[in-house]
């Protein structure tokens, strides 16, 4: 299953550069607001959800399980504001960060990995001002 997922939407911002921005293209602080959100209310997702952060491609936010921490991104894609349609790129990824050890020595739970992709999927399927494109 692929990790990311292209979406095509003008429900998010992405034409004021605000302030704490890091770049002129870090768009996507309420997208990743709205899908933690969405996501703390499904049933049956049993996931810990961390705070929505910055990076200089955008935001996202941790889904840990257990020892198995998954990084949930969105990528705003432009250099910079545009006239919509917008389009995003959203991962769903196994990341163990700087830890060598589990980098070399730890199994992810790769159903949990799943779990959470489908269930990010739903979450932007069921909304009709999301046009996920086909890549």
């Amino acid at each position: 299953m692929d990790d990311s997922i292209r979406v095509e939407t003008d429900l998010f911002e992405h034409r004021e550069v605000k302030p704490h921005f890091i770049n002129p293209c870090c768009f996507g602080e309420d997208f990743a607001t709205w899908v933690k959100q969405e996501l703390s209310l499904l049933t049956g997702v049993d996931f810990d959800l961390s705070e929505v952060i910055q990076e200089d491609y955008g935001w996202g936010f941790w889904a840990s399980r257990g020892k198995d921490p998954f990084w949930i991104a969105f990528s705003y894609v432009s250099d910079g504001p545009q006239e919509e349609p917008a389009e995003w790129v959203v991962s769903v990824t196994y990341d163990p960060g700087f830890n060598v050890f589990k980098r070399l020595f730890h199994k992810a739970d790769h159903k949990a990995l799943g779990r959470l992709r489908e269930s990010v999927r739903q979450i932007l399927e069921s909304n009709d001002a999301l046009r996920i494109i086909k890549m």
